[in-house]
């Protein structure tokens, strides 16, 4: 079993998920990629059963697949694991590993959450929101401070008014964007969920499709929130894997109406539980402290009794 991370900050939060991945388990490996303009001592975790690269980071472009491509090839040429978790360093176990080792093994070919994302009847997304995204040819015309961003918002109103072109803000850039009329050649459009859990031959797939399709990393690198699709896309529309349709995971999108996750504190632990999820998201250092200590005991109970005597 490996897991892969992609990281920015807060190592400290980064080590302790490490930690509660790999103490109950000796087949556990865990491989990280780490922001390069991110905080500086993601080194420290370099281990027997952990590895760390660093790369180029960003918000709503083709780095995050970039990212988990070169971790996935990491994977291989270390022989390979049966199954693939992607998590982000805000993301923090809940059941133990052995629980999601099982689900997967019953699943076939892991847990990803997806739908057909251009189809009405089965999108979870609005129809505009999903052309904009994956329909149209977008480019960087220049980065924008937070401040600069949240001016010029007011420019999405012309998304809404003419068929043409496309304006986005909203990653940290302005992107501009043509209509692009179509998807690669056999590619179904199938969004869900960017963090999930998928079978080594499900990855070896993805990696053969990146290497010889250069379509599918053009569409990808010049598409928005392309996260939430590139692997669906090429696993669904393959049609020879069989996955359980859920990310196995706790998120709470409640109340937050830009699409970010709520950061999760001991007062979820009853929906977490409750939930059956494998994994939770978000968590932080400053805020979550009580939950994560909690979960270890859930997840591990040794290494929750001895983190409680170091404190």
């Amino acid at each position: 079993m490996a897991f892969v991370i992609t990281t920015h900050a807060d190592i400290s939060q980064v080590e302790r998920l490490v930690t509660a991945i790999t103490s109950a388990r000796r087949d556990v490996r865990v491989y990280i990629s780490h922001d390069e303009a991110g905080e500086p001592g993601i080194e420290r975790l370099e281990g027997e059963r952990c590895r760390v690269i660093r790369e180029a980071g960003g918000r709503g472009d083709f780095t995050q697949i970039q990212r988990i491509l070169s971790l996935f090839e990491l994977v291989e040429k270390d022989g390979g694991a049966e199954y693939v978790t992607v998590l982000s360093g805000q993301d923090y176990p809940a059941r133990p590993i052995g629980d999601l080792i099982a689900a997967l093994e019953e699943s076939g070919d892991g847990l990803l959450h997806h739908f057909q994302a251009l189809a009405p009847e089965t999108s979870e997304w609005s129809m505009h929101e999903v052309r904009q995204r994956y329909l149209f040819r977008w480019r960087v015309v220049c980065q924008l401070s937070g401040t600069a961003s949240r001016r010029l918002h007011w420019l999405h109103a012309l998304n809404y008014m003419q068929p043409f072109f496309r304006v986005n803000v909203s990653y940290g850039s302005l992107r501009i964007a043509r209509f692009r009329g179509s998807l690669p050649p056999g590619l179904t459009c199938h969004g869900g969920s960017a963090w999930f859990s998928v079978s080594r031959r499900a990855v070896q797939h993805v990696l053969e499709a990146a290497k010889t399709r250069p379509d599918l990393i053009e569409w990808g690198s010049t598409s928005l929130a392309i996260d939430e699709v590139f692997f669906q896309s090429i696993l669904v529309s393959a049609g020879s894997f069989t996955f359980r349709n859920d990310n196995g995971r706790y998120i709470d999108f409640e109340g937050d109406g830009f699409g970010h996750p709520k950061v999760l504190t001991l007062d979820d632990a009853g929906s977490i539980e409750e939930s059956g999820a494998y994994f939770v998201r978000k968590v932080s250092a400053a805020r979550s402290l009580d939950l994560m200590a909690r979960l270890d005991t859930r997840v591990n109970p040794s290494t929750a009794e001895k983190r409680t005597e170091t404190i």
